[in-house]
């Protein structure tokens, strides 16, 4: 009987649990290249979430694909453009397990492919200390992540009318802004991120989704796209605190830690405007823009995915034409923290 995807992923597994020596590197290879030949051909297009699961999964396989082929290269070897470093078996580790997770939680992929859950880690992950800069970023990706699939959701439901072209130039701007970033950090940090951020990870599948659902006009499409992001940005601020929290216990940290994170918000008319030309005041190229905009259902389903995700705090920013900041104020207090668990 011939061998499906999950029959070589699994083979895979069994592999690399066994350490992925130079005699196991092509075996391994060899079983994933065959998973992401299969499922390319039964996934060909993304109409639905489970499509689009697939194709993160099949674009995720290029990155563990990469790793496997260099474990045993020399420490400082790059990998797609980047230095891992010491940590190319973390990263290996990392895009396994995700892979797995993604099947395991979506029952339409897992009858075209269900690989067998690995077991627990034998030792500890190396706690992550993340910088300034690095939590800089993750927050504004996050607020990149929601309000470009807000304004996607709004062009859908108004019969695909509106700046679909300038919506598409930023969320281009968006993926290669993640991709840039993540490359840039190597170690530790793209180890435990890149299947998140990069083109060829979880940010770029579903921001080439959401552009291909655009300009096509599919809304199934543009649908699992926002769906994707929104889900994302929720793991990566839950898995942000997880490494934070491994930190500080290899630190002796017994202090609490408050996650604070900033969410630029507008209301009323022209809200989503408002917001785009928001981010055009600080002078950037790239306008990238920031925040949840509408209703007080839409900023609270905004915040509440940052809460889930584990932010303590989610600090409201006005935008710097808000001409009634208490008025604001107000809205969050009294419309907007009620909608909130």
């Amino acid at each position: 009987m011939a061998l499906t995807a999950t029959d070589l992923f699994n083979d895979a597994t069994t592999r690399e649990i066994g350490g992925i020596g130079p005699d196991q590197v092509s075996a391994i290879v060899s079983d994933l290249i065959g998973v992401q030949q299969m499922l390319t051909a039964a996934s060909p297009a993304i109409n639905n979430l489970t499509d689009l699961h697939v194709h993160n999964i099949i674009a995720q396989l290029n990155e563990e694909i990469a790793s496997v082929e260099l474990a045993n290269s020399p420490t400082g070897t790059l990998v797609l453009g980047t230095n891992l470093g010491q940590f190319v078996g973390r990263a290996i580790n990392d895009i396994h397990r995700d892979i797995i997770d993604i099947a395991q939680g979506d029952a339409g992929v897992q009858a075209l492919f269900n690989p067998t859950p690995l077991p627990a880690l034998n030792t500890p992950p190396t706690p992550f200390l993340d910088s300034a800069d690095q939590t800089a970023f993750v927050t504004q990706w996050i607020q990149d992540s929601n309000h470009l699939g807000q304004m996607a959701t709004t062009i859908e439901n108004n019969g695909f009318t509106g700046d679909i072209a300038g919506l598409v130039a930023q969320i281009q701007t968006f993926e290669n802004s993640a991709n840039a970033f993540d490359t840039a950090q190597g170690g530790l940090w793209s180890a435990r991120f890149w299947n998140e951020f990069r083109t060829d990870g979880t940010t770029g599948v579903a921001a080439n989704a959401l552009i291909e659902g655009l300009q096509t006009q599919n809304a199934g499409e543009v649908n699992a796209a926002v769906a994707q992001l929104a889900a994302n940005s929720a793991d990566v601020v839950r898995r942000l605190r997880e490494q934070i929290e491994e930190g500080r216990v290899e630190a002796g940290r017994t202090d609490p830690h408050h996650l604070v994170v900033y969410l630029t918000v507008t209301t009323g008319p022209n809200a989503a405007a408002r917001l785009r030309a928001e981010h055009e005041l600080w002078g950037t190229s790239s306008v990238r823009d920031l925040g949840a905009a509408g209703d007080a259902a839409a900023v609270a389903e905004a915040v509440a995915k940052l809460v889930d995700a584990g932010a303590d705090t989610v600090v409201a920013v006005p935008a710097g034409d808000e001409s009634d900041v208490e008025g604001l104020a107000r809205f969050m207090a009294q419309e907007v923290r009620p909608l909130v668990p």
